[in-house]
């Protein structure tokens, strides 16, 4: 069977790096618009030439657009929140890598994955189990799952919602078509039925990775902590690598006492994507008493931080009173 793209889902994905008010048990950081967010490309191959990252508003026109530098890193300095089209482009102006993300909040990191050149068709497609393989999907149900993702790529959510509802009319049991629903679903603001889409693209390939992930971004939407840790470990177990679901897993781990130290290792590997995740663990550990490892944190998330950046004045005061006697 070949698979698509689930460009939705990887969207999704996206949305929960602005997210670290899910603990609520520290001060509030962030900024309603207008903030930094910067990026870092990886590539499995060379890039060469002047590349320019766009971001493009819904319709396409231009939103803002810098220079990546050579060390693959990017930044937009007064981004407002939304959903965006991201585009690397060369020196002659050629779209060299397209893929939608989701701005949500101050000081997000976006990572960018460019495949080997050749391989372009398969950007963004996830890991396809066994199972998945197993499964033929009819015809006319990949034409409606296709066009789905059509409509997604233009951002018409409602109408790549309804494709992927025609896919499952014709095909019961298309799991990538309910995870593709439920990312619709959750981008359209109806939180409870993306998680009951996403549960039934579980149900039937137990080892979804990127449905499980979204399932767990949505029940910590959703503030079902508890649920959206156990799904986070179970996505962890598939793919250890997925940062994200380490600092879902830690958010979950703070809603109890005793699990401290656990989700301090969760939030210090998940800081690699989510600088964020430094402001959660100076909370942890200031409230256990380690004042001076929670000092440690934040100087170290400051020390990433632009200083025309909205959320340093509240860290620094936080800082301060960490640093009182």
């Amino acid at each position: 069977m070949k698979t698509g793209l689930c460009l939705l889902a990887l969207i999704l994905l996206r949305a929960v790096q602005a997210d670290a008010q899910w603990a609520e048990s520290g001060p509030r950081y962030g900024a309603e618009k207008g903030f930094f967010v910067r990026g870092i490309v990886s590539s499995e191959s060379t890039l060469t030439g002047a590349l320019t990252v766009e971001l493009l508003t819904n319709g396409g026109s231009h939103s803002e657009s810098t220079s990546l530098g050579g060390d693959g890193s990017f930044e937009f300095r007064s981004v407002q929140p939304g959903v965006y089209e991201l585009q690397i482009t060369g020196p002659d102006r050629s779209v060299l890598h397209h893929e939608h993300v989701i701005i949500t909040g101050p000081n997000q990191l976006l990572s960018i994955n460019l495949p080997r050149r050749g391989s372009a068709d398969r950007l963004a497609s996830p890991t396809v189990s066994i199972r998945q393989l197993q499964h033929k999907v009819p015809a006319p149900a990949q034409k409606e799952f296709s066009k789905g993702q059509t409509a997604a790529k233009k951002q018409d959510y409602q109408a790549a919602l309804d494709h992927f509802q025609k896919a499952l009319d014709i095909d019961p049991e298309f799991a990538d078509a309910y995870s593709s629903v439920g990312v619709a679903e959750a981008i359209l603001g109806r939180l409870e039925e993306a998680a009951e889409q996403f549960q039934k693209a579980v149900s039937l390939v137990p080892d979804h990775t990127l449905a499980i992930s979204n399932l767990s971004i949505v029940l910590a939407q959703l503030k079902r902590y508890g649920d959206a840790g156990q799904a986070a470990r179970q996505a962890l177990k598939l793919n250890p690598s997925l940062l994200r679901m380490r600092y879902i897993l830690a958010v979950s781990l703070t809603r109890e006492p005793g699990h401290e130290t656990e989700a301090l290792d969760n939030l210090e590997r998940a800081a690699v994507e989510i600088p964020k995740a430094r402001l959660l663990a100076a909370d942890i550990l200031a409230n256990i008493g380690r004042r001076e490892d929670a000092v440690k944190q934040l100087e170290r998330y400051l020390g990433a931080l632009p200083e025309q950046d909205a959320d340093r004045h509240t860290v620094e005061e936080r800082l301060a009173q960490l640093r009182q006697p």
